[in-house]
């Protein structure tokens, strides 16, 4: 682990010395910023690695359960930067900007003269540019105010509005009539500011668990009032996924929670820049995010080439994420078509990433939408869904909404409908997901790198994974038989999901029983559809530590029947 620990102090002294010769970049020089990769970590936090909750949050463990085996949940990339190498790297920097466990690099704000020095320091590996290009803001266009009462409904006791049209190409109201809507998931936004604060109408239910400004390094991403400019991207985006103003726009993930990360400045001025990306994804994990959905990319300085899938550290960081159990959703990018090379931007690219393409309401491809394959012939775009003339809330009138186009909507149409696979079926995977959409989108059977494997059907996916269920239904004709699946996570601490199915429509009550056959707990779930698989979450906290007996028991409404199906579950605390 540590080659070069036991000379940090007299490193550190000689640097001393050397300032007396080379000074700190000042005000006056030009600034250069730099990624500087370190060689490795040292052994000053292996400590940690017995100690996950440490590191990272419950809920962030537990997701990494889906994924990772139990006695592997962290290593040594969860690990802190070291704290002696950047220590020793201030000397010759002005500025440390944002540190990467998943990397084990730090971004720093320097002048041309000390990079040498700094790529000649003996821990260091390599350094390269943090990069950064500017987007120009598009006009919004005008804002609409459309009245309720004129709007046609769709789907049970929900009025989708304008916004039907983007919802039911991707079938999202077939879920939203089976009762799920995003509750339990939670979800990361990685964009520009957020307009919260003089909120818009369409957010006064949202659940936003936590915020980070990772360019002001401070908790508010808030971008409202004057620096409204600066929100008008999140805004936008937040409400094409989580919106809930019935009549006029209806997200679909509407009742997940929300952690919200301010990576970009959009000002027509000021650079978009990589490592606070990196940062703010690192950040999310963290806080137990299921799916980060990013309608950002990085193109301008790579090249065609780069989009290998290995290449940008954005793209990397996003294949990690998905490797400790997040769903990464990222645009594919406005870049058009070119019949020579891919037009994709990073992380889109990524191997383990869903990059969003984007089509008119009409199914056709929209014109802006970047094409694949990547250099290694993977085909991308993955998935589509509408970004042409979607419905989104207006950014600087907070009763308002209007019509943007871009993969910066294709995407979070794409990860709200994710978010309600999770919720009917939390335990799911990235891989899963990823098979689930794929392998029923309009194009599976032939995919392309214009749409890859064409446009999502939610509802299809969810049959896709509800065929156990079909399965196990073509084997028995039981009247008012209760198929129970094992709860998850298990062991668990304190929140658990019991799923089941129902061969008949049935009253539900779910009971616990500790080992003794004592009933300790029980749960009235009203009555519940066949064919529909149920889930059931709760957390535990008044129960000790044990094997427990979770049983559903149901009474068939037409025939008075009682009939019940048990498992063991393991509490520890």
């Amino acid at each position: 682990m540590l080659k070069y620990g036991n000379f940090l102090f007299l490193l550190i002294l000689v640097l001393g010395i050397q300032g007396l010769f080379a000074q700190s970049p000042s005000s006056g020089q030009e600034v250069t910023k730099v990624w500087v990769f370190f060689k490795d970590k040292g052994t000053h936090h292996d400590h940690l690695l017995q100690k996950p909750t440490a590191l990272l949050s419950e809920r962030a463990l537990q997701r990494r359960l889906k994924v990772l085996p139990a006695d592997a949940l962290i290593d040594e990339r969860d690990l802190p930067v070291n704290a002696d190498y950047v220590q020793a790297l201030s000397a010759h920097v002005s500025k440390i900007r944002v540190q990467s466990r998943w990397l084990n690099a730090v971004s720093v704000e320097t002048d041309p003269v000390h990079i040498e020095r700094i790529q000649a320091l003996p821990f260091v590996a390599k350094v390269q540019p943090v990069q950064a290009y500017r987007r120009e803001r598009p006009d919004e266009g005008p804002v609409i105010r459309h009245s309720p009462a004129s709007l046609p409904k769709t789907g049970v006791d929900l009025d989708y509005g304008v916004s039907a049209t983007q919802l039911n190409q991707i079938n999202v109201p077939a879920l939203h009539q089976m009762g799920y809507y995003g509750q339990g998931v939670i979800i990361a936004m990685l964009d520009d500011g957020f307009n919260l604060l003089n909120y818009h109408i369409t957010f006064d239910s949202l659940d936003v668990l936590d915020t980070w400004d990772f360019i002001n390094d401070d908790a508010s991403v808030d971008d409202s009032g004057l620096e409204a400019s600066e929100g008008w991207h999140g805004t936008k985006t937040l409400s094409t996924i989580a919106g809930y103003t019935p009549g006029q726009l209806i997200g679909p993930a509407f009742k997940a929670s929300f952690l919200l990360a301010k990576t970009e400045v959009n000002s027509s001025e000021t650079p978009i820049e990589e490592d606070y990306w990196v940062a703010g994804l690192e950040w999310a994990e963290g806080k137990g995010a299921d799916i980060a959905s990013s309608s950002l990319g990085y193109i301008d300085w790579y090249t065609w080439e780069d989009m290998d899938g290995e290449t940008a550290v954005t793209t990397i960081a996003a294949d990690l994420a998905v490797e400790r159990g997040v769903i990464v959703v990222n645009s594919a990018g406005n870049e058009g078509y070119n019949e020579l090379r891919n037009t994709l931007i990073a992380p889109a690219d990524g191997k383990k990433v869903i990059a969003a393409g984007a089509v008119t309401s009409s199914s056709i491809r929209s014109s802006f939408s970047s094409v694949g394959p990547t250099v290694d012939g993977r085909i991308k775009p993955d998935v589509a869904a509408m970004g042409s003339s979607v419905y989104v809330a207006s950014s600087v009138d907070s009763l308002g909404f209007g019509y943007s186009s871009g993969t910066s909507f294709s995407c979070p149409l794409t990860s709200g409908a994710i978010a309600l696979l999770l919720s009917a079926y939390p335990e799911l995977t990235p891989s899963q997901v990823y098979e689930a959409i794929t392998s029923t989108a309009s194009q599976a059977e032939n995919p392309d790198n214009l749409l890859g494997y064409g446009i999502i059907d939610i509802e299809a996916a969810y049959y896709t994974l509800d065929s156990s269920y079909l399965e196990w239904k073509k084997k028995t004709l039981l009247p008012g038989f209760i198929y129970l699946e094992q709860n998850y996570p298990n062991p668990f601490n304190p929140k658990t999901t019991i799923a089941y199915f129902l061969d008949n429509t049935a009253d539900v009550t779910i009971n616990i029983y500790d080992l003794q056959g004592r009933l300790v707990q029980s749960f009235a779930q009203g009555l519940r559809n066949r064919i529909v698989r149920h889930t059931f979450t709760h957390e535990f906290n008044d129960l000790a530590s044990g094997v427990y007996i979770y049983q559903v028991a149901v009474w068939e409404t037409e025939t008075g029947i009682r009939h019940q199906k048990a498992g063991k579950m393991i509490l520890i605390k």
